[in-house]
């Protein structure tokens, strides 16, 4: 195990030049590294420039800290296991949020509490996390170590899968009204907002969806927003939290950024980790959709709208 650390100690520094930017000779993803832009730090909106060690810094003073990512990308676990082995060596101990863990399944995590494992697998074991389609743990384990070497409480971050069902319209029963004030489905959004989410959402399938499904489908995602967010802002937390989902939860414009910013502003610090793509410039990286940007090479070179249409037509 300890040589194991030392070796990602030392590729972690590999990555970091003596500036703090990132350099671009140990990046694990295979696509698109030599792009002028991978490496490159953007914070909102004026695409101004940061280095890795200004980001890591604001982290550490951030109560709230979202670490986006594109979950097949091996370089985006890498930098969010960096920034919170940073924050705990500045003295944070923030709980930790995962979006791959349902609610059903934090009695697992509370069971890992209660009786304290020094070995990741055992809770990737007993989550039956190789079943649940997420991409392989060997990605996400260096951040459940540091949570068990520093006992960092870890959160359940995502909806079970009965209620998303039940959101899609996919069994009878509809959530109650008292269900979905529960899932902040209460709270509509302004309309300029609610109209974004949607036309992202289609875009995001490909424009191949019924207009029908689009709002029940923005629901899932505003029900799964809030309770990441719920479960960053629980009072237990009494030194913050961070949270690891995909890049499309922790925006600031509907997301959880959006949530936190909206019941504690100025708490949160919101990050996305972005793959870069052939004819990308810096426009491309500095919305405001996240306070800061970090350009990443590609991990897979798909063409997602014809995998859609492929897996769709067999539904």
């Amino acid at each position: 195990m300890r040589i194991k650390r030392v070796c990602m100690a030392a590729m972690m520094a590999a990555m970091i030049s003596a500036s703090g930017a990132l350099a671009g000779s140990v990046w694990q993803s295979a696509h698109f590294r030599d792009h002028e832009l991978v490496g490159k730090i953007y914070a909102s909106p004026e695409r101004q420039q940061l280095t890795l060690d200004e980001v890591k810094q604001q982290a550490a003073k951030a109560r709230f800290v979202l670490l986006g990512e594109i979950h097949t990308n091996p370089d985006h676990h890498r930098l969010q296991a960096d920034i919170l082995q940073y924050m705990v060596d500045q003295g944070r101990r923030p709980a930790v949020v995962i979006e791959m863990i349902t609610r059903a399944q934090q009695p697992v995590l509370d069971f890992f509490a209660a009786n304290p494992t020094g070995n990741a697998d055992d809770i990737a074991a007993r989550l039956e996390w190789g079943k649940s389609g997420w991409p392989n743990f060997a990605m996400y384990k260096p951040i459940f170590e540091i949570a068990l070497k520093h006992d960092l409480t870890l959160r359940a971050g995502n909806l079970e899968k009965s209620t998303i069902r039940r959101l899609g319209g996919r069994v009878g029963t509809k959530l109650t009204v008292a269900e979905r004030a529960q899932l902040g489905l209460d709270k509509p959004f302004p309309a300029e907002t609610a109209s974004s989410q949607l036309k992202e959402i289609a875009e995001s399938h490909c424009n191949m969806m019924p207009e029908t499904v689009l709002p029940r489908m923005a629901d899932i995602q505003r029900a799964r927003d809030y309770v990441m967010a719920s479960a960053l802002m629980d009072p237990s937390n009494k030194d913050g939290a961070v949270l690891i989902a995909g890049a499309g939860h922790t925006r600031l414009d509907w997301g959880v950024g959006y949530i936190i910013e909206r019941d504690e502003p100025g708490t949160v610090l919101s990050l996305a980790f972005r793959e870069v793509f052939e004819g990308a410039t810096e426009a491309d990286f500095g919305k405001p959709a996240h306070h800061v940007a970090i350009v990443t090479p590609r991990s897979e070179i798909k063409d997602h709208c014809a995998v859609f249409r492929k897996n769709k037509k067999k539904t």
